[in-house]
């Protein structure tokens, strides 16, 4: 039996914690993308710049034009869940925050078998695979979740945080690109780039750029970050391009970690 997974998270008021399965079904323009396979080729730095929000003004008034954000691409996708999966789900999570990381496997693994095309479930199980200190199977079930679905945007943030951690940078920066490429007002991918670029890849002002764009799109609510940026802001000696304007900025963007 098959039900609105929508309708179901409304009922049960669970939206927050189902987050990750809220729109997990197969994206229709699926294709294959970059970081889904290696070589032995050098890995190149993927641009990012593109991907900055960019103020218009109005041609008559010569004002700014109120920037309005895209939105999350993965919560807005719609999808019919099997029910069974849904409960299953709900309660690999409870294994996993009770730290029955076992149990959550089984759970999880039961339901990948049951709807291939559900993307969520390896997140959980990338997310598992990182508490066991097995970087390897972590990787390879973030990259199996984009694979399923490219709009999954959770599984770019993992995946990229987990290779920043290994060292490997290029393939985080690359990875944030391609979270960029299918969502260009991702906060928490702005804001994890500019920490990339600042403290490992030593580009101070891409780092700028992004942390800019950060404060943007969430309206400069995190004070702390205010003022990485203003100690970046002082070793570039580069003038900000996007100052926070609370009306201006307006955005729908907001994600969950």
């Amino acid at each position: 039996m098959a039900m609105k997974f929508d309708s179901f998270l409304k009922a049960f008021g669970l939206i927050l914690g189902c987050f990750i399965l809220s729109s997990c079904g197969t994206n229709p323009a699926k294709k294959t993308i970059g970081l889904l396979h290696t070589d032995n080729k050098p890995a190149e730095l993927r641009s990012t710049v593109q991907f900055i929000p960019q103020r218009t003004k109005d041609a008559e008034t010569g004002l700014l034009v109120p920037y309005v954000a895209e939105l999350n691409p993965y919560t807005t996708q719609s999808s019919r869940i099997d029910v069974d999966s849904v409960k299953n789900f709900i309660a690999a999570k409870n294994a996993v925050q009770n730290g029955n990381l076992k149990q959550a496997k089984l759970l999880l693994n039961k339901i990948t078998l049951n709807d291939a095309e559900l993307s969520g479930p390896w997140v959980v199980l990338g997310d598992i695979a990182r508490q066991q200190n097995d970087s390897e199977t972590a990787i390879a079930s973030y990259k199996k979740a984009i694979e399923i679905n490219l709009d999954n945007v959770n599984a770019y943030i993992r995946l990229a945080i987990l290779q920043r951690e290994l060292g490997q940078f290029i393939d985080s920066q690359n990875t944030y690109s391609w979270a960029l490429s299918r969502w260009k007002d991702f906060p928490e991918a702005h804001l994890n780039l500019a920490v990339l670029y600042d403290i490992y890849l030593n580009k101070p002002l891409k780092a700028q750029r992004h942390m800019e764009a950060y404060l943007f799109l969430t309206e400069g609510k995190n004070k702390r970050h205010t003022k990485w940026l203003e100690e970046i802001q002082s070793r570039t000696g580069e003038a900000i391009n996007l100052p926070v304007e609370k009306r201006q900025a307006s955005t729908l963007a907001a994600s969950n970690p």
